[in-house]
């Protein structure tokens, strides 16, 4: 019997029930085949969010410095995984880090949604957390993708005001309401594939169809989307 692929998820921010929101999420991907584990970073250097340019930059130092041992092949104490996820929606400095110091496959749930909503053939848009994040993604899909409008395939980002902590705080009457609006925006502008950009968003996707306003969409978590990548990338790989 061959072994499961083990993909570690890694949650960027040092806020612990964000971590673990996800293992519900992800449950139905789970099989013999695959093994997920999770990891979050250091609490009290990482930021308990990632919400600007200044607490991605911390959370890509300390969570590297703390991974790093994990990550070198032949010295993870016996705790090799196969692939590893960075779960923050962005062009994350994490991932190129990462992919310096091991072979393993790396990926972003931003790249991986991405690729995923263009393999669906529909216009798609993001619907994130805070404003900043709306200049912010659209520089990473160019950099990262060499395209400002992926050939007009991009509606842009629309953002809901709120931080990726806030998603979890505050009344999920709220939240949804929020994610609603900036879902009938993008919308509006002729995506008809949903992004969720954050990883606090996932499961959230009832709240996006709200804001369709009876436009026949498909919503990507962009978490799920990354599990689904590495594990096929993993599996492709001619050994």
């Amino acid at each position: 019997m061959k072994k499961a692929i083990s993909i570690l998820v890694i949650n960027t921010n040092s806020s612990q029930s964000m971590t673990t929101a996800l293992g519900p999420i992800l449950e139905d991907l789970l099989h013999p085949g695959l093994l997920l584990q999770y990891y979050t970073a250091p609490s009290g250097r990482a930021p308990p969010s990632v919400d600007d340019a200044t607490s991605s930059v911390l959370s890509a130092a300390h969570t590297f410095e703390d991974l790093l041992p994990l990550i070198t092949e032949g010295k993870d104490g016996g705790r090799t995984h196969d692939a590893y996820l960075v779960a923050c929606f962005s062009d994350h400095h994490l991932v190129g880090m990462l992919r310096e110091h091991t072979s393993k496959p790396v990926l972003g749930i931003f790249e991986a949604s991405i690729m995923q909503a263009l393999a669906l053939g529909q216009p798609f848009g993001i619907v994130t957390t805070g404003q900043y994040w709306e200049g912010a993604l659209t520089a990473g899909v160019q950099r990262i993708f060499g395209s400002a409008d992926m050939g007009g395939a991009f509606m842009g980002v629309q953002s809901t005001g709120m931080t990726a902590r806030e998603l979890h705080e505050i009344e999920q009457s709220v939240v949804a309401e929020k994610i609603a609006a900036a879902t009938s925006r993008i919308v509006s502008k002729g995506a008809r594939t949903i992004i969720m950009g954050c990883a606090g968003m996932s499961g959230m996707a009832e709240a996006v169809r709200k804001g369709r306003g009876g436009v026949d969409i498909r919503v990507i978590d962009a978490v799920r989307s990354g599990v689904t990548t590495l594990e096929g990338l993993v599996r492709a790989q001619i050994q």
